[in-house]
């Protein structure tokens, strides 16, 4: 077994940005007798208006779009007075990423909202460009940070709240838990300790397991005897409960919390997750439905779903059936301080139709 050490909050997500280019603009673009002020990155041939105009310059509600020298196309949707920008306006970047708030000479500045390309959402202070200021960012995988940012990274002071209970509250620094802090733990409430780095010194780092579990499918495909793989990379046993798991695997089943405390239990199917799997692969077969998806179920005290929320898949439906069959699971409850307590049960699935 490898050596165990001090155990570090992992934080996986950082919004990007869309830069500021330091290239001289021209003071003003489009046609002559409908100009407006320039944008960034510049356009590398004439831009397209479409919207009003008044005595040479662009007025009124419109759109413009343009091509920069790389050939990267944007859209800028804004109300403009005398060429210029009026209050908010949205932008649309080439890789999908989206900006509504106030800009200045083109670019983001202000306050706005950025919507990135894989989900993430950010909500406030912007500095040409930069996601700098306070702020407060909505992860795709449910986790939600308020606090400082600087130069696109989380930097200064700020909480983040876990999707799987608890948080951590402090100083950060390019991106991560710096200095002194605390982790407020999931469950109960009213549990806590002191940090230094986002590090619970109590929380022993699990050493990653030396292979995986694969779920075959309840019956063999027609004309043969061999049963298909339904799910594959099932980090612990996949047929047990919790219980019957070894000390190293629950301890990797744990690991998966960031704010769980010393000697908690996480809730965990009453079986194992193996027939939700199998479950998972005949939704497949039926809906056609492919991509990732996040399940979070709600597991209360008394081991009952309270509520879950399916994160991910393009099919609407398929996601509602995900969810809905995540939800008639059995489950054990989780345990804090020795009695069971409500929280969080995680499911991270890579949907694949195989031939």
């Amino acid at each position: 077994m490898a050596s165990m050490k001090s155990a570090c909050i992992p934080f996986l997500l950082v919004l990007g940005c869309a830069p500021a280019m330091a290239q001289e603009a021209p003071k003003w673009i489009g046609a002559a007798d409908c100009r407006l002020a320039p944008v960034t990155p510049p356009p590398a041939q004439a831009p397209a208006w479409k919207g009003g105009c008044r005595d040479g310059y662009a007025d009124g509600k419109g759109v413009l779009e343009w091509t920069d020298a790389a050939g990267k196309r944007y859209k800028l949707e804004a109300d403009v007075g005398a060429g210029r920008v009026r209050g908010d306006a949205t932008l649309h970047y080439p890789n999908g990423e989206l900006y509504t708030g106030t800009l200045k000479d083109g670019v983001p500045d202000g306050h706005g909202y950025f919507r990135e390309p894989n989900g993430d959402q950010y909500e406030g202070e912007v500095r040409m460009g930069e996601l700098t200021g306070m702020a407060e960012v909505l992860y795709v995988n449910g986790d939600d940070y308020k606090g400082e940012f600087k130069k696109g990274k989380r930097d200064g002071t700020g909480t983040m709240a876990f999707a799987l209970g608890g948080r951590y509250e402090g100083g950060w620094k390019n991106g991560e838990p710096s200095g002194p802090g605390k982790i407020v733990y999931a469950g109960t409430a009213g549990r806590e300790v002191a940090v230094q780095d986002g590090r619970d010194s109590n929380r022993a780092l699990v050493a990653a397991p030396d292979g995986t579990y694969t779920v075959k499918q309840d019956i063999a495909a027609i004309g043969t005897t061999i049963r298909r793989d339904a799910a594959r990379g099932v980090p612990v046993p996949p047929e047990r409960g919790f219980k019957e798991l070894t000390a190293q695997e629950q301890a990797t089943v744990a690991s998966w919390y960031p704010a769980l405390a010393p000697g908690d239990e996480p809730p965990y199917p009453a079986k194992g997750p193996a027939e939700f799997l199998r479950a998972m692969q005949r939704v497949v077969s039926k809906t056609l439905a492919e991509g990732d998806v996040t399940i979070y179920v709600l597991v209360g005290a008394d081991g009952k779903v309270r509520s879950v929320k399916a994160i991910g898949l393009n099919d609407p439906e398929a996601r509602k059936i995900v969810a809905t069959m995540a939800g008639l699971v059995q489950y054990k409850p989780a345990v804090c301080a020795g009695q069971p307590c409500e929280m969080v049960y995680p499911y991270r699935l890579a949907l694949t139709l195989e031939p």
